[in-house]
């Protein structure tokens, strides 16, 4: 019984996609972020953010337990503050290369111009 159900699953998952609006498109892959269903991934109508409202939808991934419901936006928050974080630094160490650079270059200056001046 149990296969049956996970064989119907599966081929639902790998039924056409098709979208049936007077314009289709192939519909596109889509991650939801609402409380309901974070991180599960779903194909829509390519429409839809163009502002026609077409109903086709089809989930990708099967349904997420309670603890993947309070799990996955907690480490997506991680993710993207993690992901600033990991900007910021860059941005100091190219200023902090450059303040490097500027400081070798003043160094090099100075010992020339006491080079010549004692020559």
């Amino acid at each position: 019984m149990e296969s049956s159900l996970s064989s119907s699953a599966s081929l639902k998952r790998r039924a056409s996609c098709t979208c049936y609006c007077p314009s289709p498109g192939k519909p596109v892959l889509v991650v939801s972020w609402i409380e309901n269903n974070p991180g599960r991934r779903f194909y829509g109508c390519p429409n839809y953010w163009v502002g026609r409202k077409c109903k086709y939808f089809q989930w990708v991934d099967d349904e997420i337990c309670p603890h993947g419901k309070v799990l996955i936006p907690e480490q997506r928050h991680t993710i993207l503050r993690l992901q600033v974080e990991v900007s910021t630094c860059k941005k100091r160490e190219k200023c902090l290369a450059m303040s490097l650079i500027l400081s070798l270059l003043m160094c090099g200056i100075c010992l020339c111009v006491i080079l010549v001046l004692v020559v």
